[in-house]
């Protein structure tokens, strides 16, 4: 049996033509990129990625980076 705990994010849909977006375009990521940082932005959550465009802007917006 698992020891996690999956949530759904119903709330990211509402964002995606918006805050998503603007944050791809500002940062110059992806917009898949940029979904995990509004995700971590909004919940307030750290961002493990080995992506260094992600964790610059991650630093930039305040998000705590893992690696």
């Amino acid at each position: 049996m698992s020891r996690l705990t999956p949530l759904i994010d119903d709330e990211g849909t509402r964002f995606a033509l918006g805050v998503i977006t603007d944050l791809a375009e500002k940062n110059n990521l992806s917009v898949y990129d940029a979904t995990y940082l509004e995700l971590a932005m909004r919940r307030m959550l750290p961002i493990a990625s080995r992506d260094a465009g992600l964790n610059r802007a991650a630093r930039l917006s305040g998000v705590e980076t893992l690696l």
